[in-house]
């Protein structure tokens, strides 16, 4: 009887009136290469991040900005963030969306629609704190949904953490309320505006800004989305190393040889955006000129308490003495 019912139903299957399984039909979206599996990405509260997001036949569209208070819809998307604790799901502000095409110059040609999309991650984010000992409380899971004309399109899963330290270049998407100039400059800039450069080296003594994203919450609470106020608005906990060897690479300001910013605020009319100050030091003697084989002189570390970036700059030496030296050199803290 079994064996009856077997060939029956195959039979039924092989002629098409009982379903079988049948080929995925669904459109595999890559979402990584390489040879590990692509990772959550670190964000912090109040982060301002660039998402890039492929809507399937979306065509380029005209790059849309706002201005503060920031709208939670702009040029057909939305993100909301979704958390594990609190779990009421937050609309996120948007700066401002940008298509570019993508395309492969193999016959036949092939392109993409990727669209830019430039958020403030909501304060209200809950950090993870990595703590010696382990803290007891739950770990936060976190993800930004991604909708265009109130479709969802796209998630990207992110790791709170407390600060992920960003130094502004002048060719990143964030920092176009700040750009100067097209050609691609780290944005530390002197007390009269201009940026540093090798053809504007700053002098030792000078009082030098970087502007920086990701520095998380600042002492006096600030609404998301909306323009920093004109009276200053600190943030504790930032820390200056200064590496004062040719071409050296960033590292995390250690404590025995770092020391605190002059100042770190958040920049009064601009939206999460962070202004950290420090004094140039003198370079010790014998340091070299910028020059095509030196690239910078002076490599400036921003940390603070789970993340670091740095950035290399040159500083004028015309006035250091040229004597030989040798062995790693160190930069004293500036004096405070």
């Amino acid at each position: 009887m079994m064996r009856m019912i077997r060939f029956v139903v195959l039979t039924w299957m092989a002629v098409g009136l009982v379903p079988g399984p049948r080929p995925c039909q669904a459109q595999a979206v890559v979402i990584g290469a390489g040879y590990a599996t692509p990772g959550t990405i670190d964000v912090a509260p109040g982060q301002v991040i660039t998402i890039f997001a492929r809507v399937p036949g979306k065509i380029p569209a005209d790059t849309v900005s706002a201005t503060p208070p920031l709208p939670f819809k702009l040029a057909g998307f939305s993100v909301v963030l979704r958390q594990t604790f609190p779990s009421d799901p937050k609309q996120i502000p948007l700066l401002s969306v940008a298509d570019y095409q993508s395309c492969s110059v193999v016959a036949p040609l092939v392109c993409d629609t990727v669209s830019m999309i430039t958020v403030q991650v909501p304060f209200e984010l809950t950090p993870n704190v990595n703590t010696v000992p382990k803290t007891t409380v739950p770990q936060n899971f976190a993800r930004l949904e991604i909708s265009y004309n109130d479709a969802p399109t796209n998630s990207l899963f992110v790791n709170p953490v407390p600060d992920r330290i960003h130094i502004l270049n002048s060719c990143d998407v964030a920092a176009a309320p700040l750009r100067q100039q097209e050609s691609c400059l780290p944005l530390i800039t002197r007390a009269d505006g201009t940026v540093v450069s090798p053809d504007n080296a700053p002098q030792p003594g000078e009082v030098l800004s970087v502007s920086v994203v990701g520095l998380g919450p600042a002492n006096t609470p600030v609404a998301t989305g909306v323009a920093a106020p004109q009276d200053p608005v600190a943030v504790d906990g930032v820390l200056i190393g200064l590496d004062a060897r040719a071409n050296a690479s960033p590292g995390m300001p250690l404590a025995v040889s770092s020391f605190p910013a002059n100042s770190a605020l958040l920049k009064s009319g601009l939206v999460g955006i962070y202004q950290v100050t420090f004094t140039v030091p003198s370079l010790p003697p014998g340091t070299p000129a910028c020059s095509d084989m030196v690239r910078s002189n002076l490599t400036i570390n921003i940390g603070r308490t789970a993340s670091y970036d740095g950035v290399g700059i040159c500083v004028d030496t015309s006035g250091t003495p040229a004597t030989p030296s040798s062995g790693r050199r160190h930069v004293p803290p500036a004096k405070m």
